[in-house]
């Protein structure tokens, strides 16, 4: 099975099919069908919901298993406005993951690590982030693709909608976390909504700085390291107990602790109604 993880493109004028009969259509007129309605219903969900955690994809650290992180069932909303549905938990193994590190990245590892303060152990600084992710399966024969020629070429019948669990270690002295801060409004009633109102009509068309422009590619937010993708959604820090050394190397002997509380939320209306109460 092939996973299929692209940056997210913008596309400044979305164009759809105008059919007629008789009309040949090929691979490309298809694919712009989907793309034109699945772009639409993405920059709705971006701008109506946002972006962020619907319900569930609670991070946790398995009762039984220590070493076993594991993200809860749930929905999302990612950046490029796409949902993100996990029907099934999720499970990463830190101690295989810090064993790949050691062979790839052992200087990452050395710059994560954080002396204990006495109320946490000696640990490294991991984020779990989730994503949007294609996967192509149930393969058929099809035309060979680009200058040649070919026999028993195939090509994915269809793409499933799946998603993605990752750990990304943090080097940074002070990593930085989702901005949770929200608009700056002031006065009461009237007031607060014509203020509102301004910052949505001065400030919320932000396609220019996220896309970088015309045909550009999803910037990244400032929860996100360089290697990221910068679709993704951030849900827990998690403080993963190490001993010192150069690099450091994993402690089995204390369990991980996983913070939720940094997430950027996407309340419902009865959510904000609730609150409100």
């Amino acid at each position: 099975m092939t996973v299929r993880a692209d940056q997210q493109r913008r596309i400044l004028w979305p164009e759809r099919i105008a059919y007629a009969n008789g009309m040949l259509l090929d691979e490309a007129d298809f694919q712009v069908e989907q793309s034109y309605h699945r772009g639409r219903l993405a920059l709705l969900n971006r701008y109506l919901h946002g972006t962020g955690t619907v319900v569930g994809l609670n991070v946790d650290v398995d009762t039984v298993d220590p070493q076993m992180v594991v993200v809860a069932p749930g929905l999302g909303i990612d950046r490029a406005g796409r949902v993100i549905e996990s029907p099934l938990p999720l499970c990463l193994r830190l101690d295989r993951w810090f064993e790949d590190r050691l062979t790839e990245n052992p200087s990452a590892l050395s710059q994560s690590f954080r002396t204990g303060d006495g109320t946490t152990p000696d640990h490294v600084v991991v984020d779990v982030f989730i994503g949007f992710r294609e996967c192509e399966i149930a393969k058929r024969p099809a035309f060979s693709r680009g200058d040649f020629d070919a026999l028993g070429a195939v090509a994915p019948q269809r793409l499933r909608d799946a998603v993605e669990a990752t750990l990304v270690i943090r080097t940074e002295a002070d990593p930085p976390l989702p901005n949770l801060d929200p608009p700056a409004l002031t006065g009461t009633g009237e007031a607060r909504r014509s203020a509102l109102d301004e910052l949505k009509r001065t400030e919320g068309w932000v396609e220019d700085a996220w896309w970088g422009g015309v045909d550009g590619l999803l910037a990244l937010d400032r929860e996100h390291t360089e290697d990221s993708n910068p679709a993704d959604i951030f849900l827990a820090r998690l403080v993963v107990p190490a001993t010192a050394g150069d690099p450091p190397a994993f402690n089995p002997a204390v369990a991980p602790v996983a913070d939720n509380s940094r997430r950027r939320m996407i309340y419902t209306p009865a959510d904000l109604q609730a609150l409100g109460g």
